[in-house]
């Protein structure tokens, strides 16, 4: 690894690449001129977006895959080493959220919620670690959440998957950082992503609770995809060449907050 931002080449594989957060991270990638694999189980979003990478003048792969299948992870893998010889960059962004009242919710609601967010990331980093160790190089980045420093009613699930998203990174850091891998996270807040529209359109008054949620924050405003995108860049890159075993929150100070009223 070099002493800049440069991530031209090097081979990256994005989950959970079709929306959002990893939508926006694997277009960054492809901009950026890395080998970028869209690994997203939709394959009419999965394709789009690399389609969108190709149209910009970069260079991507669109492989259907289902994080939650130890074989699917395999294949998706066995591909991108076909395709491009070796495997540089892994991140593990593939989630989604159940927010249930702890009482309604079901083992089956458990286990898709571990399952996507958090076994995932096992099986992911476990099969790209070792192609990775092959090369004595490599980086992980792990989008967790700011629901690991604080969480809220019926959240309980996302809450624990995506904490331990951050017990992974951390045991795994130490596991492969002598095999020249480095494993970091990012826990984001608010982002302006379908998930956030999706809930934010059950209410009435959609322009109220934004003013509500941008007033929440120390910027007065939610974060962008994009701005996580950047953050994973950096991680990928030669800049964070001593950074391992961390997690970047990136929430506008949303978390660092005690307590909210009108008053404070």
């Amino acid at each position: 690894m070099g002493d800049n931002m440069d991530v031209s080449k090097k081979v990256v594989i994005v989950t959970g690449a079709g929306k959002g957060i990893g939508k926006a991270i694997a277009l960054e990638f492809g901009k950026r001129g890395s080998f970028v694999i869209v690994a997203e189980i939709d394959s009419i979003c999965g394709q789009e977006v690399c389609d969108e990478i190709i149209q910009n003048g970069g260079t991507a792969h669109f492989i259907e895959t289902d994080v939650s299948s130890e074989q699917s992870i395999k294949d998706m893998i066995t591909q991108t080493v076909q395709l491009y010889g070796k495997i540089d960059t892994l991140v593990n962004n593939a989630g989604i959220t159940i927010f249930k009242p702890i009482l309604e919710c079901s083992v089956e609601d458990w286990d898709l919620v571990m399952n996507t967010d958090l076994k995932s990331v096992f099986l992911a980093s476990k099969y790209a670690a070792i192609e990775m160790i092959k090369n004595n190089a490599g980086s992980i980045i792990n989008i967790a959440s700011n629901h690991v420093h604080a969480t809220l009613t019926d959240s309980e699930m996302y809450a624990a998957a995506k904490s331990g998203v951050i017990g992974f990174t951390k045991g795994l850091a130490l596991s492969l950082g002598h095999q020249g891998i480095r494993v970091n996270a990012v826990c984001p807040g608010f982002m302006d992503t379908y998930h956030y529209r999706n809930w934010r359109s059950q209410f009435e008054d959609q322009d109220f609770i934004q003013q509500e949620v941008d007033s929440l924050h120390a910027t007065n405003r939610m974060g962008d995809p994009q701005e996580v995108a950047n953050i994973c860049i950096f991680l990928a890159s030669g800049l964070a060449n001593q950074m391992t075993g961390s997690s970047i929150t990136l929430d506008g100070g949303l978390s660092t907050r005690l307590y909210h009223s009108k008053y404070a």
